[in-house]
């Protein structure tokens, strides 16, 4: 069938009587191979009156097709009028014909004559179909035309913009071919002139986003472009869609307008709050490296600078560049504090350590493994050095010595919370009261490293964690570290070698250790790597598994395996990264197997530098006597003589048996022994090696944690003006079990219509007063506040992210009314 009757189908589903005036009868041979089922046909030449007669009096509900070869008469000569007007009178031009397809009024007809191209093709006509109502006016049906040019989903002028100027970065004219096709050049280029402000006799859409960017570039030229242009920009970083398409062509046109040599007579101060840019950012890291390198700038305000730069476009790719500028000044100002630290006794040094001076170790190895995610950008090359001589020089090596002076006082290994007491401290408790317990042993997992993991877990909703300090064993090495964390009466180091043997038994791999447990825990116990332990499903074999056993011991060598190896050492910080994680998912494993109680702990910790370490931090030992192990760190034997380079026990001394002689180089000295590694070294008696956490975890049936409250000062319901000035509250402040908030905030109508551009920020504060928790910002709102919703409500609406998505939800969300005067659309 041919458009004619398709056409005539649909329109005899709505109509009975169907008016085909036809002057010229170019379709008359159509008219009579028409065969339209329950519809008869009757040709009109001047029997009006019997025409009338049949459709009204003789088959008054049959559906007819009246044709006339002649055109339209006048209304008053009409004899047929009362009819016409009741029911359809059908066309057959091309503009009427799509019209009639399309089911829109007649009065639009001028409308498809003049973008007739347009409407040619079947698929645009279908599109502009979905998005179109009857009562749109000419400006609407074009608006949604551009919509089906542009394909896009949301109708509004910003989006074709958007869509436009990224197909442009593609090297694609496709949308200027297509505007120019269809004639919407003109009126698109005219609406951009009415919302924007822009005049060119020429226009094209690089050079309207030229000025728009430099328009609002703090340092750019003021090209009059209305405010709507920042909302333009704003909008475009905020929109999944077309992100990446801003990062280019935003990077084109500060190569195009000279941003570079704009910058570099500026300060950070001047462009701080814009992110117009990548080279701002490029800038502001520039000049933070020098002023951090040189301590001319304060940790405080470095800290503010990051904030600001937190939520910005371009903070995701430079991420690892900021954390490695607050690591760096945060480093700097811990160890001019604390650096020169002294003791008076060996309790007051592990005390001090594990409650404020970890956090310099800490802070050096997250400085360390940002540096390491950047890449080891040369940019950070200055201050990665300069990162490296503070932390050896005035913190490793003077907190060390200071130490040391506390170690040559102490002739015998009895530290209160000691490492070989474990057992007994921890665990023959938890048998009394019937709990099960595991015990997760994490290589070279030192007391900072305990403490972030702390924290993370304290973060998870229902888990309970804390951190207490014990004191490992000395040498401070895996083979005693991990003899020592099992039940035991005696530990001793086999002769001439350095393996440890626990009542005369091995403790070497999950079988040895299985065995002592089996024999001296007086419980159902059991030995397991991690690996394997991760490796059962945890519904069925899992739970099995678990059943059998009062007390699980499961081992994991992730750091000390990548510290110890010479080619891997100096990946030991992203070792502790990956660990970390790994824990997190072990603790919900063991918790998915039922598992309600563990204790995490370590063997050892570790001293770590980054860079090559220097000839003096080497030390030559004149030692002399029966050796069974050498180690940059220690040295196990039988009658050995030291001299001042080291520092001598003997085994009775330190909980092991007599005849055996340990040597430990003293402060951070190493040995020099052929092959092994030396920037991640263990061993020795420095706090870093010896001190270690003990972490114990309950999952309770409740949730332990919550996220701050966020609230704004609301002094006014009324929006007066295009800008929106609103401050946010942090209620509390961040805590262990109160956390921190994500949020997104934007000015929303009723109909859901974003007005304003969108602010995000990341409410952390865990110390100063309410005033210091307030975060204000300035929503620019759209011509359209003044415009289409003037004296509507809307809502301030605030929204964080769905945990594991990308998406956002409802948190609170805050009502005004618009009554904005129309002298605010006029620019300043």
């Amino acid at each position: 069938m041919n458009k004619i009757g398709e056409a005539l189908i649909k329109l005899f589903g709505k109509h009975r009587l169907i008016f085909w005036y036809d002057e010229n009868q170019e379709l008359l041979d159509q008219y009579k191979e028409l065969s339209l089922e329950n519809v008869k046909k009757i040709a009109v030449q001047g029997n009006e009156f019997e025409v009338k007669h049949i459709v009204v009096k003789k088959f008054p509900t049959d559906q007819f097709l009246l044709y006339f070869n002649s055109k339209k008469p006048l209304d008053e000569e009409n004899w047929l009028l009362d009819l016409e007007l009741a029911n359809y009178i059908f066309q057959t031009d091309q503009e009427a014909m799509f019209l009639q397809e399309m089911g829109l009024y007649y009065h639009l007809k001028e409308l498809v004559g003049e973008h007739l191209e347009f409407f040619k093709a079947k698929d645009r006509r279908n599109k502009l179909k979905e998005y179109i109502d009857k009562d749109d006016d000419f400006l609407t049906i074009r608006y949604k035309m551009l919509a089906v040019v542009f394909g896009t989903e949301n109708i509004s002028l910003p989006t074709y913009v958007h869509t436009y100027g990224s197909s442009y970065i593609d090297e694609s004219d496709r949308y200027e071919k297509d505007l120019a096709r269809y004639n919407l050049r003109d009126f698109f280029w005219k609406e951009i002139e009415r919302k924007y402000k822009y005049f060119s006799e020429a226009p094209s859409i690089y050079d309207f986003l030229l000025e728009v960017f430099s328009n609002n570039f703090s340092l750019g030229k003021n090209t009059k472009l209305s405010k709507e242009s920042r909302l333009l920009l704003s909008l475009w970083k905020d929109t999944f869609q077309f992100r990446e398409y801003f990062g280019k062509i935003s990077d084109k046109i500060s190569t195009d307008i000279d941003v570079e040599t704009k910058l570099n007579t500026s300060i950070i101060d001047d462009v701080l709050h814009d992110d117009t840019f990548k080279l701002i950012d490029l800038k502001i890291i520039h000049e933070l490296v020098h002023l951090i390198s040189e301590e001319d700038i304060s940790v405080e305000k470095v800290g503010q600078i990051v904030k600001e730069r937190e939520n910005k476009f371009w903070y995701q790719e430079f991420e690892s560049f900021y954390f490695c500028l607050l690591y760096a000044s945060q480093l700097i100002s811990l160890i001019r504090k604390y650096g020169n630290t002294k003791y008076e006794s060996f309790n007051e040094g592990v005390s001090n350590y594990s409650n404020v001076l970890f956090e310099i170790d800490q802070t050096y190895r997250k400085f360390v493994w940002s540096y390491r995610m950047t890449n080891q950008n040369k940019i950070l090359s200055e201050l990665s050095e300069k990162i490296d001589k503070v932390y050896s020089n005035d913190w490793l090596m003077v907190y060390g010595n200071n130490w040391q002076k506390v170690i040559d006082k102490t002739n015998k290994w009895e530290p209160q919370n000691s490492q070989a007491n474990f057992y007994n401290t921890y665990i023959k408790s938890s048998f009394e009261k019937q709990r099960r317990l595991f015990i997760i042993i994490s290589d070279a997992f030192r007391y900072e490293c305990g403490v972030e993991f702390t924290r993370r877990l304290q973060a998870e909703n229902r888990f309970e964690a804390t951190i207490s300090p014990m004191v490992s064993s000395l040498p401070s090495f895996t083979k005693l570290g991990m003899a020592s964390l099992l039940p035991h009466y005696n530990l001793k180091i086999k002769e001439g070698s350095d393996f440890v043997l626990a009542d005369g038994m091995s403790t070497e791999g999950v079988q040895g250790r299985t065995k002592v447990l089996q024999a001296n825990a007086g419980s159902r116990a059991i030995a397991i790597g991690a690996e394997d332990f991760m490796s059962m499903n945890s519904a069925k074999e899992g739970r099995d598994f678990v059943k059998q056993y009062d007390l699980i011991y499961i081992y994991h060598n992730r750091i000390d395996k990548a510290g110890d190896d010479k080619v891997t050492e100096r990946k030991g910080f992203d070792a502790v990264e990956e660990e970390i994680s790994f824990l997190m998912k072990m603790t919900r494993k063991v918790n998915a197997m039922n598992g309600k109680n563990m204790l995490i702990t370590s063997d050892h910790g570790f001293i770590y530098q980054h860079n090559k370490i220097a000839e003096s931090d080497f030390s030559v030992s004149n030692h002399t006597g029966e050796l069974w192990s050498e180690n940059r760190r220690f040295i196990i034997g039988k009658n050995l003589i030291n001299d001042s380079a080291t520092k001598k026990f003997n085994g009775a001394d330190l909980g092991l048996q007599s005849g055996v002689d340990v040597l430990i180089p003293k402060s951070i000295n190493r040995l020099r022994v052929k092959g092994s590694g030396s920037r991640f070294v263990h061993g020795g008696s420095t706090l870093q090696e010896i001190v270690i956490p003990v972490i114990k975890v309950a999952v309770k049936d409740v949730a332990t944690t919550s996220k701050v409250e966020i609230d704004i000062i609301k002094s006014t319901d009324k929006i007066t003006t295009n800008i929106l000035a609103v401050s946010f509250i942090q209620n509390d402040l961040v805590t262990q079990q109160i956390l921190p908030r994500s949020l997104r905030a934007v000015i929303v109508a009723e109909d859901g219509e974003e007005l304003s551009d969108q602010f995000k920020f990341i409410f952390d504060k865990a110390e100063g007063s309410e005033r210091q928790r307030e975060v204000k910002h300035r929503f620019q709102l759209s011509s359209k506040a003044s415009g289409k919703y003037k004296n509507q409500r809307v809502k301030l609406v605030l929204e964080e992210p769905v945990d594991n998505t990308s998406k956002w939800k409802e948190y609170k969300e805050f009502y005004y009314t618009l009554n904005i005067s129309f002298t605010n659309d006029f620019d300043d």
